[in-house]
């Protein structure tokens, strides 16, 4: 029994910048680096001093044992994202290479150049020049170029015959008579892409074993096996009673193992998180889970920290992930394509994400030559982030000229095309010119309208209510996403101030138009950008953000978190009796969704606390909590805490300052 070795290799790199460009004349490829520094994976250079404007190639190298038992074995070496092209050599060998994408994974089969028994050398060479064959292109993308091996890299060892990748279906079945929320049971299905080597897309013994297993572990299928002569092999309906499903307040996991044997003998295995959920829209609203739902958000520039740039670690990104989360934002969308260890984050915590090929602004008006470029960036990401359930949509592009005729047939045949990939999400454009003439716009091909919103800035002083109107009119058949929103400083004047006043303004006329599904502040951040106005270096950035580059809050951050809550307080106390009472009421516009599983508590300085579960509430109802027995002389040092299921505070300040109405609470 061998199965699949998955060993990381971060540690024990060199590096050293080409400022001359001469690595290839001076045999770098076969040695490494000449006068390398000590580094670790992931890196990029260009937070380190005198290199922050480098714009060239960079070369990595670092040797590795292969012991003798793995001769004849599949050797593959993993690449979480290297930006931008790179060429990968094992001992002086090429083995290949990735161009015109830096953030999606590839993987190269190095097995014919290692030698067993020895040390082998891997040799990386990575350029971020700018590019005109490239997404994005040249230099026109609003976001840090960090050159290097920006994520992960790990060494695969398993049998030949192996599996590449896997899209696993977990479809919920609905009751559609009594209680439509309820699914009696949900139906597994894969798709299982071999390795393409001889032995794996021509043996006629390969078998699959499928095994599903619950959150707590326990077998929730019986095991499945498969025959294929073919390089996919695939099963179908695997039934699972009664599902938990996954939604955003309630992320539930299912495990499905997937060991390949040829003959008798384990040859790869593989394990995979899945989420049984559906999100599908009627008409202009937006269902998850067969719920109606409008959706509060955020958008978050990750390659921001001052010194690590794209080269963040796991807890840096978790970090600004939790951030995200305790300001009641569930729905989110990146500009480009993301580390897996993001969106494991996301699945595990609940966070919608929309994943996107990174066309920003150019080409202006993309032709038929872009088509193989976007679909390279298509298949890499779908391929190995399918089986997310975080991830409600794939963005197909972003503010490129959506009122011509050329964009939209571009975007036509782009989402025909993504379709085939993955027939189960929304496929979007994000627009900022759907507002000039929405009949016409390339946001109509999505199946969702994202409109980027920056009236009385970039767009003019024009009628706000009038052009929603006009929007939500011309796509009555789909939800509208308001898919940025907010103040890009320094471009306009009025600090955090104004950006508070927008965020709050924009959102109170939002809630008023029920064609609108959901909303996407902009920024989280103020973030790392190769074209921004502030700063020098590594520290160039553009001041658009609720947090400060270094994460620390600013006022509109707690504005958000107030708009964003799903829920309102009142309190009421009773002088002389120690009687508390708390009125929970849930917001019915943006957001509204049913709550279930939160919490409140009440904790005074010593740590003690009174603790009730809120009932689970539709939106716009009210429940009232009562506690008694609490002192007078202790309600000025208690806090008031409210907890979702996922752990994440809803909001938490003293008992005393909710005392009142809630039109409080409505805004900041």
């Amino acid at each position: 029994m061998h199965g699949r070795l998955n060993i990381p290799l971060e540690e024990s790199w060199t590096f050293q910048a080409d400022l001359k460009n001469e690595g290839l004349k001076l045999k770098w490829h076969e040695h490494g680096p000449s006068m390398g520094e000590n580094i670790q994976i992931p890196h990029t250079w260009n937070v380190q001093k005198g290199l922050q404007e480098f714009r060239g190639t960079g070369w990595y190298s670092r040797t590795f044992f292969a012991p003798p038992e793995w001769e004849g074995r599949l050797l593959r070496l993993q690449f979480d994202a290297v930006y931008r092209d790179a060429v990968v050599w094992i001992n002086g060998q090429k083995v290949g290479e990735h161009a015109d994408s830096g953030y999606t994974a590839f993987v190269l089969d190095i097995s014919s150049a290692i030698i067993f028994g020895e040390n082998n050398r891997i040799v990386v060479s990575a350029n971020n020049e700018n590019s005109q064959t490239a997404l994005p292109v040249g230099n026109s993308f609003d976001w840090a170029d960090d050159g290097g091996i920006i994520r992960g890299v790990s060494l695969i060892v398993s049998g030949r015959a192996a599996i590449d990748y896997a899209k696993i279906q977990a479809v919920p079945v609905f009751n559609e008579e009594g209680d439509r929320r309820c699914s009696p049971y949900g139906l597994l299905s894969g798709e299982i892409h071999l390795w393409e080597s001889g032995e794996a897309a021509n043996s006629t013994s390969l078998r699959l074993v499928v095994t599903a297993a619950s959150e707590d572990g326990a077998q929730i299928s019986e095991q499945w096996e498969i025959l294929s002569n073919k390089g996919i092999l695939r099963f179908k309906d695997i039934k699972v009673d009664s599902p938990k499903l996954w939604h955003f307040d309630h992320p539930h996991l299912y495990k499905v193992d997937l060991a390949l044997y040829s003959g008798d003998i384990l040859s790869d295995e593989v394990s995979i998180e899945v989420g049984f959920r559906e999100i599908r829209s009627e008409g202009s609203t937006l269902l998850l889970n067969r719920e109606p739902v409008r959706l509060m958000g955020v958008e978050w520039m990750p390659g921001s920290h001052p010194d690590r740039g794209m080269a963040e670690t796991s807890s840096q990104l978790e970090e600004m992930l939790r951030h995200i989360k305790e300001a009641n934002c569930v729905i989110t969308r990146f500009h480009w394509q993301q580390d897996r260890k993001l969106l494991e984050w996301c699945d595990r915590n609940g966070l919608l994400v929309q994943e996107e090929i990174p066309h920003w602004q150019t080409p202006h008006d993309p032709d038929d030559e872009w088509l193989q470029t976007s679909m390279q960036h298509a298949q890499e990401m779908i391929h190995r982030h399918y089986n997310h359930p975080c991830i409600y949509a794939w963005g197909l592009g972003n503010e490129v000229n959506g009122q011509s005729a050329v964009t939209v047939r571009y975007f036509e045949q782009l989402k025909t095309l993504v379709r085939e990939l993955d027939d189960t999400r929304f496929m979007n454009y994000v627009s900022n010119t759907v507002h000039e003439n929405p009949s016409q716009d390339a946001t109509g091909v999505g199946d969702v309208i994202m409109w980027n919103d920056y009236i009385g800035t970039w767009h003019g002083d024009l009628d706000r209510p009038a052009v929603i109107r006009t929007i939500t009119e011309a796509h009555k058949d789909k939800p509208v996403i308001v898919a940025e929103y907010g103040l890009c400083e320094p471009a306009y004047e009025g600090g955090d101030e104004r950006r508070k006043q927008i965020l709050t303004d924009n959102t109170t006329e939002y809630r008023k138009h029920p064609g609108i599904a959901a909303l996407i502040y902009f920024s989280l951040n103020d973030y790392r950008t190769q074209m921004g106005e502030a700063g020098e270096g590594m520290l160039r950035q553009r001041v658009h953000g609720s947090m400060t580059l270094d994460g620390t809050p600013k006022p509109s951050y707690e504005a958000l978190r107030q708009l964003a809550s799903p829920i309102r307080v009142a309190v009421n106390l009773e002088n002389g009796a120690g009687k508390v009472a708390v009125t929970i009421e849930t917001s019915d516009d943006i957001p509204s969704y049913r709550t279930s599983g939160y919490t409140l508590r009440l904790i005074d300085p010593h740590g003690d606390f009174y603790e009730q579960e809120i009932p689970e509430l539709e939106p716009g109802e009210r429940c009232v909590l009562h506690f008694m027995d609490i002192p007078q002389t202790r309600w000025d040092d208690i806090r008031l805490h409210v907890e979702r299921p996922t752990g994440f505070s809803v909001t938490s300040g003293s008992l005393t300052s909710y005392v009142g109405y809630f039109t409080d609470n409505l805004v900041p």
